[in-house]
């Protein structure tokens, strides 16, 4: 038997080691591999986001041991900047905005295609705390939710909004027992659990139902590899499985928000925090420029008058089809990969990059249809 070759990696340089598609390691200087004699250039997509989750699950164990944790924005940086490099045949980067805007809550954009067809996700991350908890109810300047702005932007958008979570602990989650099966791009563990994702209304109804803790967000959140993994997938079809993945990540969410709905006892009336209704688009339907809260809720306030769904103040409607937004998103939701946007289609052919709002800071076009 031919011994299976030592790969050094140094997670704190981001460096990425090799791993043919039928799942053996190979040396960095290798172009093929030893194994099976297939070309090395093509790496697997879902490998490198898997070798990120492990960086992050070490380097945030390291600094909260050390006082000294990485944030958002730097993981972010990281990852995509590792994602861009060991993908650039793929996958491009664009960004919109400063660091300093990034900081103050902007979020990324995520678009999957397979020539002319995709879908994208509106995209937020957050950091695991020491104690193992997420800052949720973070608020931007302009005195929102971070939650509630990123629902109502990838909405205007035409996407998915989604939270993606930096972890230092692992846990089991009965709710997705596929969660960390494994798969032939590379070696499974708990350290997949470094970088998760779920949608965002997970933590819409952890906002709005004090019953619901971060253990309830952990568990409805999936190894963000897992979305990716390809390896069962035809050419120009790889596109379908990860928005089938994406699209019932959102499904579950919208059906146990409004089982929660359904069976909280009493008038459902939000707490200080929290807003009195949910965000949702201005009544064109189009991102506009930035605005004060108070022009906001004056727009928001008109369109529930002519929708009929004006009543006591911090009462909400219990039945989610009331909810202009949730009309929306269901809308996303049920359609299947559509095509691409006019402004997607021109930063993937080179043009320059259109921020959808003000808000965005940047987009990841991850071309799909390419063999691994």
């Amino acid at each position: 038997m031919i011994p299976k070759p030592k790969v050094t990696v140094g997670p704190e340089q981001g460096d990425v080691e090799q791993v043919c598609q039928c799942g053996r390691e190979a040396s960095a200087d290798s172009r093929f591999c030893r194994f099976c004699g297939r070309d090395l250039r093509g790496k697997s997509l879902c490998r490198t986001l898997s070798l990120c989750s492990e960086y992050t699950f070490g380097r945030l164990s390291h600094g909260h041991r050390k006082g000294q944790a990485p944030g958002e924005v730097g993981l972010t940086e990281h990852h995509l900047t590792t994602i861009r490099m060991e993908h650039a045949d793929r996958v491009a980067v664009h960004w919109f905005t400063g660091t300093d805007e990034a900081v103050n809550g902007a979020d990324w954009e995520w678009w999957f295609y397979a020539g002319d067809i995709g879908f994208g996700m509106r995209v937020q991350a957050k950091r695991e705390e020491w104690n193992g908890s997420y800052k949720l109810r973070y608020r931007p300047s302009n005195g929102s939710l971070q939650s509630d702005l990123l629902i109502e932007d990838a909405v205007a958008s035409g996407c998915f909004p989604a939270y993606v979570f930096y972890n230092r602990r692992s846990w089991q989650s009965d709710l997705l027992p596929g969660a960390l099966a494994g798969c032939g791009h590379g070696p499974v563990g708990e350290r997949q659990f470094g970088c998760t994702i779920a949608s965002a209304l997970v933590v819409q109804r952890t906002l709005l139902l004090s019953r619901a803790n971060t253990s309830y967000v952990k568990d409805r959140s999936l190894p963000w590899h897992r979305l990716l993994c390809d390896e069962n997938e035809s050419e120009g079809r790889r596109a379908e499985a990860p928005y089938r993945r994406v699209r019932d990540l959102h499904r579950a969410a919208v059906k146990e928000l409004q089982v929660a709905l359904n069976e909280e006892s009493g008038p459902l009336t939000v707490r200080p925090d929290v807003p009195s209704r949910p965000a949702r688009p201005r009544a064109s339907g189009r991102v506009q420029p930035t605005e004060t809260e108070d022009v906001r809720r004056m727009e928001r306030d008109a369109l529930d008058q002519e929708l009929g769904l004006a009543g006591a103040a911090g009462e909400q409607p219990r039945d989610l089809r009331q909810w202009p937004l949730y009309r929306r998103m269901k809308e996303i939701a049920e359609r299947p990969p559509s095509e691409l946007p006019n402004r997607v289609r021109g930063m993937i052919l080179g043009d320059d990059a259109i921020a959808p709002d003000e808000r965005a800071a940047g987009a990841v076009l991850v071309n799909l249809a390419e063999d691994d």
